[in-house]
């Protein structure tokens, strides 16, 4: 798993407990939680590289976890202040009256894509009727998507299928290659890394074309309510990284460099900042809300009970 420069690998997120680290006075440090590596978390990384965090007297510590579900329950627990993770995330928490809220979106579509054998007899995900589906993690927006995917084919995901927790990429291809599973759910840049590296493998299933709320910066009503300011400062700084990411797709290259060094091949490199600024990244930082009304029918699909929070419940505004 990569690590960033002030990041840490969040296994040790429980020793950290509730310590916060400051570079100085004037220096307000995050603790950012990442559902996992992914082009989710590219716009923070453009803003440290930009110094537009470091403009607004912010820094930060990235914590990875394996999936949305154990990032959220860091984020709900405390033990990271804002959490890179799907948007669902967020109406979860409000569901749970923890007042789950987009700071910042930053991404407006789909991030995954399901990966089988190149060789696999499938043509689409019904042809695995029976068979075994890799996901991230119980709960993680693969999770979800699949389920929904599942249920559009008037399937039932638990009694036609078998989804594993996997984990990512890395532990995707080894057990698609071993026969644990037939299929994986991959995101960027790993659908590139994992395309360019190898002719192992090809896409079954692509919902990168989905209007999808994948990816925000999403925190708790209770550290909003405590730091409106610093909510503020981090607002501005990454909405102005969507801005330069926009003006400027190169700005990407050294982000995905420093988040991904094991990519050495300029094209694969190349392909990530493609594919993610081909309508993937957030241009303004603000929840489409028809990519929300999306996000409400792929969660009433696989709960038709769920308590869907308004846009305007899940979404900041008016900060100071």
């Amino acid at each position: 798993m990569p690590i960033l420069k002030r990041s840490v690998i969040a296994g040790a997120l429980i020793a950290l407990g509730g310590l916060v680290g400051t570079a100085s006075a004037e220096v307000t440090t995050l603790k950012i939680g990442a559902a996992q590596t992914s082009a989710g978390s590219l716009p923070v990384i453009v803003a440290e590289q930009e110094n537009l965090l470091k403009t607004e007297g912010l820094a930060y510590e990235r914590f990875d976890f394996k999936g949305g579900g154990p990032a959220v329950q860091a984020l709900a627990s405390g033990s990271v202040d804002m959490c890179i993770c799907a948007v669902e995330h967020a109406v979860r928490l409000q569901e749970k009256g923890l007042g789950g809220k987009v700071l910042v979106s930053l991404a407006d579509r789909h991030s995954y894509a399901m990966l089988t054998k190149a060789d696999s007899p499938a043509k689409s995900l019904a042809d695995l009727k029976g068979q075994k589906i890799g996901i991230t993690s119980a709960g993680s927006l693969t999770d979800t998507t699949v389920r929904y995917a599942i249920r559009k084919l008037g399937m039932d995901p638990d009694r036609d299928f078998e989804l594993i927790s996997v984990g990512r990429a890395g532990a995707q291809q080894a057990a698609i290659q071993a026969g644990v599973i037939s299929a994986g759910m991959f995101t960027t840049p790993d659908i590139q890394i994992t395309l360019g590296e190898s002719d192992q493998f090809r896409i079954l299933e692509d919902f990168r074309t989905l209007a999808y709320p994948s990816h925000g910066l999403v925190v708790t009503d209770a550290w909003l309510e405590k730091n409106p300011e610093t909510a503020a400062k981090v607002s501005r700084a990454i909405k102005a990284a969507l801005r330069r990411i926009d003006q400027d797709h190169a700005v990407l290259t050294s982000a995905i460099k420093e988040m991904f060094p094991e990519v050495k091949k300029d094209e694969i490199i190349q392909k990530i900042v493609a594919d993610a600024t081909s309508g993937y990244i957030s241009v303004d930082g603000v929840v489409a809300p028809q990519s929300y009304e999306v996000l409400g029918e792929m969660m009433r699909t696989v709960d038709p009970d769920v308590e869907l929070a308004s846009y305007d419940e899940v979404t900041v505004k008016n900060l100071p």
